[in-house]
């Protein structure tokens, strides 16, 4: 998923996959194709994981932290807004 918005990726996930939630929000056994009302407040929701919102934030443009003592990537920053995601 390199490039593109996190947000619209959601948004258009939320109505075409659908999600694991009732209309009133409670967790179901199914999954249900929401309408753009319920797919925006959860895009908001998934998004803010990312560190993204509606204005920004893509796919595949995140910088990989590397900690040389552990020899691995420990965290990721985006090169746009400066947020720090663990690994």
């Amino acid at each position: 998923m390199n490039g593109g918005s996190i947000w619209e990726h959601f948004y258009q996930k939320f109505q075409t996959d659908g999600h694991w939630s009732t209309p009133d929000g409670e967790y179901s056994t199914e999954l249900r194709i929401l309408n753009p009302e319920e797919a925006a407040i959860l895009a908001d929701k998934a998004a803010k994981m990312y560190g993204a919102t509606r204005e920004k934030g893509q796919w595949g443009r995140e910088i990989g932290i590397y900690d040389f003592d552990k020899d691995r990537t420990v965290a990721w920053q985006c090169p746009d807004c400066g947020n720090k995601w663990d690994r």
